[in-house]
């Protein structure tokens, strides 16, 4: 029997243009005094809202409906338009995990006392790409929507919002699956403390969203520069306590490891997650808050004194 080809996703993705362009047009057309073109009757009468089309919006109601439509933009973007598509964005993780698990799982029969390696990986591994795909995917999200930017209603903020909701949208979406999985199997898949679990994967999703808006506006010039900061997402990745638990290396290097504000979150998510779990000395929470803030602050900041050259269009 020969492969079966996955079906493109045809009305879906030509219901995503259609609210894209309804989105942006509205956006638009209230905050101008005149049409920027003409439509058909029956088009414009869709497409008006109730009232005067030349009434004025608040500020916040067109960027609500700008960030609506480029959310519509960027899931058409992220999965292709193919059923496939929605199967890898969301597989992708978990196949990693059981990767790791097929690699490290015979070594590491418990990360410790009570707590199997799988769901050990699981609270691990997940949260950080949720981290790490923020940090990355908002880097680029700029330069992606950068044609957009022509419409003074669509600001480069706009685009940074679209990309981190949908980011945080699939990667919840990707760990609740992880957890039905979990439980499915027989493993333990409901968190000990689930309002310090949210509070925690909260300060992580501010961190990784601050440093990704810091990196767009940061490498705006120098695009070149993105390739580096890819590269050091993997040491990242080694340590900060993903794969392996931190009291399982030596005493004398966790002086060093707990420089790194992510290990501090990981850590504080599986002692949230496991009441049996035991933390290492000197991981707490007020570290890893005051990098959130300075690095919001800082992001933000710079984002207003570059802003006009984020929209400059090449």
């Amino acid at each position: 029997m020969g492969a079966i080809r996955a079906r493109p996703l045809r009305p879906v993705i030509e219901g995503l243009n259609w609210a894209c362009f309804t989105c942006l047009y509205q956006a638009i057309t209230r905050t101008s005094k005149v049409r920027l073109f003409a439509l058909p009757h029956n088009l414009s009468h869709t497409l008006a809202p109730s009232t005067d089309i030349c009434a004025p919006r608040k500020s916040w109601q067109i960027q609500r409906t700008v960030v609506f439509a480029l959310f519509l933009r960027e899931i058409k973007t992220r999965f292709g338009g193919r059923w496939m598509g929605i199967f890898w964005v969301l597989l992708e993780p978990l196949a990693h995990v059981l990767l790791m698990m097929a690699m490290f799982g015979v070594m590491h029969r418990a990360a410790a006392p009570g707590i199997e390696y799988p769901v050990f990986l699981v609270t691990g591994l997940l949260p950080f790409f949720a981290f790490k795909g923020l940090a990355l995917r908002l880097m680029d999200a700029v330069d992606s929507n950068r044609g957009l930017f022509g419409y003074r209603q669509v600001k480069p903020m706009d685009a940074l919002l679209s990309r981190a909701l949908l980011e945080t949208a699939l990667n919840a979406v990707v760990y609740l699956i992880a957890l039905a999985l979990l439980g499915w199997i027989g493993f333990q898949f409901l968190p000990a403390r689930p309002l310090e679990l949210m509070a925690t994967g909260f300060l992580l999703l501010v961190l990784g969203a601050a440093l990704g808006t810091a990196f767009a506006v940061a490498t705006n010039e120098l695009p070149q520069t993105r390739s580096f900061i890819r590269i050091a997402a993997f040491p990242l990745y080694m340590l900060s306590g993903v794969i392996f638990p931190v009291h399982a290396i030596p005493a004398d290097y966790h002086v060093y490891l707990l420089w790194n504000p992510v290990l501090h979150l990981i850590e504080l998510s599986r002692a949230s997650f496991f009441s049996q779990y035991v933390l290492v000395q000197g991981i707490n929470i007020e570290y890893p808050l005051a990098w959130c803030l300075l690095a919001t602050m800082g992001a933000l900041s710079l984002y207003r004194v570059r802003r006009l050259s984020l929209i400059a269009i090449r």
